[in-house]
């Protein structure tokens, strides 16, 4: 219930700063000085301007995001290791998703080509398996 209200306070605040941006006005007017008492002013009034930033071009469209390293859709159970050519039980199991790599390949003696990848549990290693899919940036 508490991370809810969070959540709902986070999207008020930013709904209100992007309410108060959005208001932003150029103004242009002028400021009349109030003299001191006992005095006249004889000075004209000073011109006081209030500038906003104008609207903007975007600079990054959609189709300038990539991947900065390769992904692997896997469609099939994988099993995932600490240690490139682990012998040892694997680590943990990954379902059919798509997943980072830190962008280290390796090659073993038998031609098995393993990545390093992004776990929940810090960096980990994965035969690629034949069934899957590596999208290069």
């Amino acid at each position: 219930m508490k991370k809810i209200a969070s959540f709902t306070v986070a999207v008020g605040l930013m709904a209100s700063i992007a309410a108060s941006a959005s208001a932003a006005e150029v103004t242009t007017g002028t400021a009349t000085p109030t003299p001191a008492p006992g005095t006249t002013a004889t000075e004209a009034p000073a011109t006081v301007t209030k500038t906003t930033y104008a609207e903007f071009e975007t600079v990054i469209t959609p189709e300038d995001l990539k991947p900065a390293t390769p992904q692997i859709i896997i469609t099939k159970l994988a099993a995932f290791h600490f240690s490139m050519n682990s012998t040892a039980a694997p680590a943990g199991w990954l379902s059919a998703q798509t997943i980072d790599t830190t962008g280290v390949v390796m090659t073993d003696t038998w031609g098995n080509e393993w990545r390093e990848i992004y776990t929940w549990l810090g960096k980990a290693w994965i035969k690629v398996p034949a069934s899957a899919y590596v999208i290069n940036p």
